[in-house]
This record gives structure tokens, C-alpha cells and sequence, in this order.
């Protein structure tokens, strides 16, 4: 079950791809799979993707994450609908759209004069850990968390905020702040409950990994989206009138925000099966070895 991005592949899982919650192919047998209730541009805060129309805020995601359960009760019974819950895997990844659609969207938004960053992120923190706790009350008791990734370093803040190409400094201290109190907030929910129920997934390193050294993962750039337009293909939507690279596999970045297909396979193998540099308290596999009568 995802709340929002992440790409876990059906290969790694060993798992058919969920359907969207609201997709009418999802009743039935389907519902015994998961549930996808991922909305773009959504942020931790009610407020993060304003711009855009019709997007699923996090509150009514776990609203419908509620609901699926009714519906799955209604076909399995309360109990093997509380067991399927409770041994399922969430997936939850929100944050960067807080900082590139909400703080940093315009000069002087209305959140940059609320707060000085490091209490913006302060605030992100304590808003996300209610948004974990929900998770937990209604019954998640395996939740991959993914931090941001480098946010400065995507091809469209290259293109956008920097005149020669280096990494958005601003919109790199952001992610570096965060990235370190999720881990810090996550561990001390565990610590709350007495049980590993939370685990981190450090995308910021795992990214960064790629944009320092793109060679060494048989990458030839890391500034250059594949698809899109303008400085680094950074500007705009990767659209059919977009510039497009003849090998995907050899960027870091697909589109002005996104990893390649390329990179997010070797950031979910990190995942998976990676050291606690990468993904802590333990990976992800290790995690879904545990018996469900060690979480609580």
C-alpha cells in the first residue's frame, strides 16, 4: 500500500503492481493485492501544491486507507482484514513537494516568512510524525519512510536557480536538515512503541552517490534530465515536443525532477537488501523477514 511516491518494483517485492484506490478494477480479488493512494504534487501540509487542481491531500489519503479496510473486511472478515493490514508493507514518501511547491515555490512565500528554515523543518517534522501515527492507528505495522533527495540537484533547480549548473545551495540545506530529524523522529517512534515499525530509507545519500560520481554507477551525466527542455533539460514537462536522449539508462535523471528507471532500480536494491548506511534501522528485507508477533 502506497500513501505517496515511491517506486518499489513488482520484481523486488515479488508482488503484482497495486491499483490506484480509486480505480473501479480495484474490487474483488484486486483488493487482496493493496492499494495505491498516491497523489502528485501533494505535501505533508494541507497547503504544499496549491497550484495544482483536484490532488489528494495526505488527511483524505488515510481517510481512503480507512476505507479500503472497510471494503476488505466487507470481503474477508474483520480479522483477515486486521492480519492483512498488519503484515502489509506502506510505502510513504512526502516532504520535497513542502519545500520546491510550498516554501520555496516564490520568493517570499507565504510559509518563508512564517518561518526561518530550520523551523519550517522543525514544524515539517512534527506535522509528518502525526501523519506516521495515523498510520499506526490504523493499523500499519510495516512503513517504509523515504526522505527527500538531493532537491537542489535536480536538473530543474539547476536550470532555474543556479547561472553555471552547480546544485540549488538553498534547496540543498533544506533536504539536509530534514532528511537527519526524519531519521531522528522515526527511531524515537519506534523507541515509542517498542517495536520496529518504522524504517528509513536514506534517498538523499543514495542520490547523491549518483550526482557525484554518476560514472561509477555507469551513468555519463547527472546534470542532464533525459526528457524535457531547455538549460540541462531542466524547464517544463517531459512532453512529445520535449528533447529526448537516445539511451535513458545513461542518466541519473529521466524528466527535470524525477530518477531515471536505472536509478530508481539500484536505489530500491539499497532498499531491499542495502547496509544501514542506506536504509536504517535495517533494510527492507530484513524487515519483511520479521514475524508479525514482534510488531506490535
Amino acid at each position: 500500500m502506497l500513501m505517496e511516491y515511491v517506486y518499489i518494483s513488482g520484481d523486488a517485492l515479488g508482488s503484482e503492481p497495486t491499483l490506484p484506490y480509486l480505480s473501479p478494477e480495484l474490487r474483488g480479488e484486486k483488493l487482496l493485492v493493496g492499494a495505491n493512494f498516491a497523489s502528485a504534487g501533494v505535501g505533508i501540509l494541507n497547503d504544499t501544491g496549491i497550484q495544482f487542481i483536484n490532488i489528494i491531500r495526505m488527511f483524505r489519503q488515510l481517510q481512503y486507507f480507512q476505507e479500503y479496510q472497510t471494503r476488505l473486511a466487507e470481503l474477508v472478515g474483520n480479522d483477515e482484514a486486521q492480519r492483512i493490514v498488519s503484515d502489509g508493507l506502506v510505502l510513504i514518501t512526502v516532504g520535497g513537494n513542502d519545500f520546491v511547491n510550498n516554501y520555496f515555490l516564490i520568493p517570499f512565500s507565504a510559509r518563508s516568512r512564517q518561518f526561518l528554515l530550520p523551523d519550517y523543518v522543525t514544524y515539517l517534522i512534527s506535522e509528518y510524525k502525526k501523519i506516521l501515527m495515523r498510520l499506526h492507528d490504523l493499523g500499519a505495522r510495516r512503513v517504509l519512510v523515504t526522505g527527500t533527495g538531493p532537491l537542489g540537484c535536480v536538473p530543474a533547480e539547476r536550470a532555474m536557480r543556479s547561472p553555471n549548473g552547480e546544485c540549488a545551495p538553498e534547496l540543498q540545506q533544506a533536504a539536509s536538515l530534514f532528511n537527519p530529524q526524519l531519521v531522528q523522529m522515526i527511531n524515537g517512534l519506534n523507541s515509542e512503541y517498542g517495536a520496529n515499525i518504522f524504517i528509513a530509507a536514506n534517498t538523499q545519500l543514495q542520490t547523491s552517490d549518483f550526482i557525484t560520481n554518476p560514472g561509477a554507477y555507469g551513468f555519463t551525466t547527472s546534470k542532464i534530465a533525459c526528457c524535457g527542455q531547455g538549460p540541462y533539460n531542466g524547464i517544463g514537462l517531459c512532453t512529445a515536443f520535449s528533447n529526448l536522449c537516445s539511451n535513458r539508462d545513461e542518466y541519473v535523471f529521466w524528466d527535470p525532477f524525477h530518477p531515471s528507471e536505472r536509478a530508481n532500480g539500484i536505489i530500491v536494491n539499497n532498499i531491499v537488501s542495502g547496509s544501514t548506511n542506506y536504509v536504517s534501522p535495517m533494510n527492507l528485507s530484513t524487515l519483511l523477514a520479521l514475524n508479525s508477533d514482534t510488531r506490535t
